[in-house]
């Protein structure tokens, strides 16, 4: 269902490579830009309104503290795996 093609930024520290950790809100605002989309066509594509999303990506807001819903949208339009933004469980 959703293609996860969001590539996590690396940096190379004495010959080793690290994944980068980022910010949701960082993760969100750089795979937009990778699309090439503004937020108004986000917001447009998810149903929502141009604020909500704006809150979302300026980390005002988290998507874990949205609506399940908005942020399934969200990930849709983004491509992105919306388990990325559940914290891991460590029983299940």
């Amino acid at each position: 269902m959703y293609n996860d093609t969001y590539t996590p930024r690396t940096e190379r520290i004495n010959g080793e490579e690290y994944e980068c950790a980022e910010m949701e809100h960082h993760i969100l605002q750089n795979r937009r830009k990778e699309l090439g989309l503004t937020q108004q066509r986000v917001a447009d594509l998810a149903s929502i309104q141009l604020r909500q999303y704006q809150r979302l990506e300026s980390g005002e807001r988290s998507i874990r503290g949205a609506s399940l819903r908005i942020a399934l949208l969200i990930c849709q339009v983004l491509k992105l795996d919306p388990y990325r933004f559940v914290p891991e469980s460590k029983e299940l």
